[in-house]
């Protein structure tokens, strides 16, 4: 009986929230965007916000948001181009705040002006380093931020994220392209290359896209060169790994870390949450399944919900409940009955004890190095359906890439450890060095940090002007220039490189109108 009153409950449970998000998704008003609105300008560097139509798990229509950060001097001279075209995801965030759209993200502004106003030849770096810097920049917000805020945040599920951010690359540069034929903008050169890059989640993304444009045939059109990523968490399985079993002395170098602690514990509902949310065989299970009722009290699901706090402010709300406990509902936790789930190395900083954190049976799961010998395929069981999705979302395996990848990594990052790197390279045993690299100079252990050191190496200093010089010294790729895809309702015609025509042309050859190749 009660049994049959659990799976009620669920069928329930999930029934309130599959018409929760069709409210919210009827909810939604915001359109694509007809042209590109600039927010924001510094100097050479001008910042646009768009909306732009792409699907969620369901395939359903959502319509996501995006920056499009783009080169412009003043007074641009008449061989003044765009050389390189950059494809940026994000780092993992909880508060809306730190989207890349978001008028209140002022860090990644300041990045990317760094990155687009020349910065590499302003330090006197040779001026071939030039095509990194003049450049169109996309950075997505990811569903679930910006203009879809209200909606779910589909955390770590790679394909879906890969394809919407691919999403945003296509309807950005056709907005763009709209700006170059009125004369607002500057062109892109002859032989303009693009690359893909992010740091944490945004370094799995990265290479998740990397993935996409390989799969679908979109290397040439884009003149794509390769992938720059940083410390991300290419396969889940490794990542729980560690934090079950390290003791601090995991690949060659010493850390605080302690077996079984997770040192950045909102992500791991996030990652559960993402599973449940995106992947088929996940839609029968709960979060309660996996996450203790302890942990879920603390109000973790509530504040991700809101994208009100960063996870600073979580993190420190966490602090509170250890030093006062926590009243939730009817339940009452002390605050050593909250130090049996928290740990805090220093103020403000919380870790979390993983067989507190998960229910008894799943960490039991989990705790047992023989189930993960092999991924399994059975369906219905809900600790080997987890297992098995996040398995199918890593981007470490399964996939053989085609162009360069400069990872960045350091050994000693306690959240998103070394061995996501590792990963990789056992996949790719007879590539490193030549199709791949690795730079794990970077020391620190706390994440933080390491992101802190990858983006003023990256935008700031301009140290890693090679990695990209590495990277677009790969084999070149001929092929079909570039097709800027227009929208439906729009009666221009264009030829194959995106100038606009005078009407229906006369001459034969392949033309696009309303965003489709037509032959005449």
């Amino acid at each position: 009986m009660g049994v049959i009153e659990g799976s009620y409950r669920k069928k329930l449970r999930w029934t309130i929230v599959f018409l929760l998000c069709i409210c919210g998704a009827k909810a939604q008003v915001a359109e694509p965007s007809d042209s590109l609105v600039e927010v924001y300008k510094s100097g050479d560097t001008h910042f646009f916000r768009f909306y732009y139509p792409s699907k969620d798990a369901a395939g359903e229509n959502v319509v996501l948001s995006s920056m499009l950060i783009a080169w412009l001097p003043s007074k641009p001279a008449t061989t003044d181009s765009i050389e390189s075209f950059h494809i940026y995801s994000h780092y993992t965030i909880t508060s809306d705040k730190e989207s890349p759209s978001s008028d209140d993200n002022s860090t990644d502004r300041l990045l990317f002006c760094r990155l687009v106003k020349s910065r590499y030849g302003l330090i006197g770096l040779n001026s071939a380093y030039n095509f990194i810097s003049r450049a169109v920049v996309i950075a997505p917000d990811y569903e679930g931020y910006g203009v879809s805020k209200e909606q779910s945040h589909p955390y770590l599920s790679q394909r879906l994220t890969a394809q919407q951010v691919m999403d945003a690359v296509e309807y950005g540069r056709m907005l763009y392209q709209k700006h170059v034929n009125d004369q607002r903008a500057l062109a892109f050169k002859s032989g303009w290359r693009t690359f893909s890059w992010g740091f944490s989640q945004g370094g799995a993304v990265a290479l998740a896209v990397q993935r996409h444009i390989e799969e679908n045939d979109l290397s040439d059109e884009l003149h794509f060169r390769g992938s720059i990523c940083g410390d991300g968490p290419y396969d889940l399985l490794t990542t729980l790994h560690y934090y079950l079993n390290d003791d601090g002395t995991s690949y060659g170098v010493s850390t605080d870390h302690q077996q079984g602690m997770c040192t950045m514990p909102m992500v791991i509902p996030m990652i559960i949450k993402g599973m449940l949310d995106t992947h088929p065989d996940m839609q029968e299970h709960a979060l309660e399944d996996y996450i203790s009722q302890q942990f879920l009290d603390t109000g973790i699901m509530g504040w991700l919900a809101s994208k009100e706090l960063s996870t600073t402010d979580i993190s420190k709300r966490w602090y509170e409940q250890l030093q006062y406990g926590l009243d939730a509902q009817s339940r009452h936790y002390s605050s050593s009955q909250m130090a049996e789930l928290f740990y805090s190395p220093s103020k403000d900083v919380v870790w979390a004890r993983l067989d507190k954190l998960f229910t008894p049976s799943f960490y039991a799961y989990i705790s047992n190095p023989d189930n993960f010998e092999t991924v399994p395929t059975a369906k219905g069981d809900a600790w080997q359906d987890v297992h098995r999705a996040m398995a199918e979302n890593s981007v470490a395996v399964g996939w053989q890439p085609q162009h360069r990848i400069q990872f960045v990594h350091s050994r000693g990052d306690m959240v998103v450890p070394f061995g996501n790197y590792l990963a990789f390279r056992d996949a790719h045993p007879d590539d490193e060095d030549e199709l791949y690299r690795i730079d794990d100079s970077i020391k620190f252990s706390d994440h933080s940090t390491v992101g802190t050191t990858f983006f003023a190496y990256l935008c700031v200093s301009g140290s890693y002007g090679e990695y990209f010089q590495w990277l677009d010294a790969s084999p070149t790729i001929t092929g079909a220039k570039p097709i800027y895809r227009l929208p439906f309702d729009d009666d221009t015609w264009y030829d194959l490189s995106g100038r606009r025509l005078n009407g229906r042309p006369t001459e034969k050859g392949i033309y696009v109108f309303k965003g489709k190749k037509v032959a005449i």
